[in-house]
């Protein structure tokens, strides 16, 4: 499978507009409001993919670590503030009312590892290690049960210097492009961008950003932070990061080291488009349900409508399984 997008009518960025309503529901745009202030305009922060059926996004710990708070040496958000995502699958023309249940507000979020400094007479302040996150945003019932979502392939691709990616996410979210102040129309669009991979770095813990990166000669400006990277196999190997404005973007890749795999367990590591879950069998050895904690699916032991449970790797494109 190719790029999953054909790069046509670049602007002078090299971004092209991505209009494929599939991807629009797999890649989705984040806002934070406040609460209490529901008359104060959303404020945007940049992108997140959906990586598997159950809800499970990713996308770049800088995104949203303004944010969060340190509380019982974890991270929450902050309470004044609310993160969720504008769900618009459809490609709309002109200006339009946001349909129903288009705020998909953010129900879990996690890290594998965010560090936690604890400077002398000072409050504790986060330090992002990984570059990683893991956001659970449900899909709206106006938009259908079915949660679709996009390939990820840990380990087998690796980057090198000449190979081309592609990247997406809602470049320049909701910018005041024309002066125009909070009562301006809300925007968001989808963009692409093919690029050749220029430079490679691997892990390093002694770095302020030890995460593994590559660079590409592309402008991907704010908002696409977050977006994920294709190669041309057409499966997502990272993530759009932090990195030098202008000319030159930067991806931060999941196959230098395994935090990818500890960050969004729903996933086999080990093969692209493949889940890690548990499956309820019937007496026929005939999948009845798969979810991914082994609590969901226990009732349906006691109802006796499956015989057994097993920790599997299962393929949700041809149902095909493998005990883990």
């Amino acid at each position: 499978m190719p790029f999953p997008a054909i790069p046509e009518n670049k602007d002078a960025r090299g971004l092209f507009v991505v209009q494929d309503h599939r991807l629009r529901s797999k890649i989705l745009p984040l806002f934070s409001f406040h609460p209490q202030r529901t008359e104060e305009r959303p404020i945007g922060h940049g992108s997140a993919f959906r990586i598997d059926p159950w809800g499970t996004c990713a996308t770049a710990f800088h995104v949203i670590e303004d944010l969060l708070i340190i509380k019982n040496a974890k991270f929450l958000l902050r309470p004044d503030f609310r993160l969720s995502a504008l769900e618009i699958e459809r490609v709309g023309y002109g200006r339009f009312a946001l349909p129903k249940g288009s705020w998909r507000p953010i129900t879990a979020l996690s890290a594998a590892v965010a560090g936690i400094e604890s400077p002398p007479m000072a409050e504790p302040r986060l330090r992002n290690t990984t570059e990683l996150a893991s956001l659970t945003i449900l899909r709206g019932s106006e938009a259908g049960s079915n949660v679709p979502f996009l390939p990820v392939d840990f380990r087998k691709w690796r980057p090198k210097v000449g190979d081309r990616v592609m990247a997406m996410g809602f470049a320049d979210l909701d910018v005041d492009a024309h002066n125009e102040g909070d009562l301006r129309t809300m925007t968001q669009h989808l963009y692409g961008s093919e690029a050749e991979i220029i430079q490679v770095e691997k892990a390093d813990g002694t770095s302020s950003r030890p995460w593994p990166r590559f660079r590409v000669t592309a402008d991907w400006p704010g908002g696409m932070s977050g977006g994920p990277v294709f190669n041309e196999a057409g499966n997502v190997v990272g993530l759009v990061s932090t990195g030098v404005s202008g000319q030159v973007g930067t991806a931060t890749y999941f196959s230098g080291w395994d935090f990818a795999g500890r960050t969004f367990p729903s996933l086999d590591a080990n093969n692209s488009g493949w889940l890690k879950c548990w499956i309820a069998f019937d007496l026929n050895q005939k999948i009845v349900s798969v979810a991914p904690p082994k609590e969901h699916l226990e009732p349906l032991i006691a109802e006796g409508k499956a015989k057994y449970l097993r920790l599997s790797a299962f393929n949700p494109a041809t149902h095909d399984f493998m005990s883990i």
